[in-house]
């Protein structure tokens, strides 16, 4: 699960989430929070949405489901994680709050290039193009996918992820639910990605009319993704974030 989350454009993280990694009881997380939510005055800890059957002024709480249980989630926003969670002194609680900023940070980062690319007309033509390339690939597998049930293949629909993944790998990007990769990507990631879906359309027809067998067909896509990565790609983000 990740740190923090986006619900109508505003950036929260979750008290369940928060009480997990710091290693205390979710009760105690609650406790602080509705002890310190009176004295707010008019600070807004969500803009909400006030449609919504559970909004409220200064908070948002929602219910969730983990592990075969429900329980009751406040949704923090940035400032009022500060105000509330930076008070725990323990150890743990010291190590993830430094955590928890840096991946508010980290989103609200990536929110913006998502924002700036879309107003980007030529950003906004190459992921145009990569639509169709897309198309194209879930064509291709689509036929993969028939081609794997008929050999034998019980669980062949699953080949669309797996596929889009071992792309993404290929290339070293990380999946996610929200933003989408693909709108936080530049044009030049774009680029890299098109010609490895063309590349994914093109081998799974081949390999299909020559006949192979579906996990035979699976690896060597991969091994062909590798391979193109290994000739085109500049250094990962992770790579770099790492020298």
């Amino acid at each position: 699960m990740e740190l923090v989350e986006v619900k109508n454009h505003e950036i929260f993280c979750d008290s369940w989430m928060v009480a997990r990694k710091f290693g205390i009881k979710h009760a105690t997380v609650v406790r602080t929070v509705e002890r310190i939510l009176p004295k707010l005055g008019d600070f807004r800890v969500t803009n909400g949405d006030p449609n919504s059957a559970n909004f409220h002024p200064k908070f948002k709480t929602e219910l969730r489901h983990y592990r075969s249980k429900n329980y009751q989630a406040y949704l923090m926003n940035r400032d009022f994680f500060v105000l509330t969670m930076m008070r725990f002194d323990t150890k743990s609680a010291r190590k993830w709050q430094g955590q928890f900023l840096a991946a508010f940070n980290k989103m609200e980062s990536t929110l913006l290039k998502v924002k700036t690319n879309k107003s980007d007309i030529e950003w906004t033509s190459q992921r145009l193009i990569g639509k169709t390339a897309r198309q194209e690939e879930a064509n291709a597998i689509k036929l993969f996918v028939e081609y794997a049930t008929k050999q034998g293949s019980e669980s062949a629909q699953f080949y669309f992820k797996h596929i889009t993944n071992a792309s993404y790998k290929a290339l070293g990007f990380m999946t996610q639910k929200y933003p989408k990769l693909r709108d936080e990507m530049n044009i030049y990631e774009l680029s890299q990605l098109l010609l490895a879906e063309r590349l994914v359309s093109v081998k799974l027809i081949e390999y299909i009319e020559m006949n192979r067998h579906y996990k035979d067909i699976y690896i060597s896509i991969r091994d062909d993704l590798i391979a193109f990565a290994n000739a085109v790609r500049l250094p990962s983000r992770r790579e770099i974030a790492h020298r």
